[in-house]
């Protein structure tokens, strides 16, 4: 017996669903289609993978690569740049914080 993974996406009410399926293949049996193990269901892939019972992550990645889903590490996260902190902003800044643990302390 082995296993095959699918997965794909369908829109429902201007939502995305992930649909995963694990199936059951037995190759040594002819004519043998194949058995529908487990499904998820969910507008979270990670979900649907757990819906699904598939916990292998080779697996989930196959699949992720199926629906051309991007991993969360893998995406880009573009920053505004900013002015560089002066020496005089810092230093005013820890004199802030010395005068309020001060305060704290009296």
């Amino acid at each position: 017996m082995e296993y095959i993974f699918k997965a794909y996406l369908k829109e429902v009410e201007g939502k995305t669903f992930y649909f995963i399926k694990k199936l059951s293949v037995f190759p040594e049996f002819e004519n043998c289609p194949p058995v529908l193990e487990s499904m998820g269901m969910h507008s979270d892939f990670f979900k649907a993978c757990n819906i699904a019972k598939v916990y292998d992550q080779d697996v989930i990645n196959k699949l992720m690569d199926e629906v051309h889903l991007v991993p969360d590490s893998a995406k880009i996260i573009h920053l505004k740049k900013v002015k560089a902190l002066s020496n005089s902003l810092i230093k005013n800044t820890h004199q802030a914080i010395l005068k309020l643990k001060l305060a704290s302390l009296g």
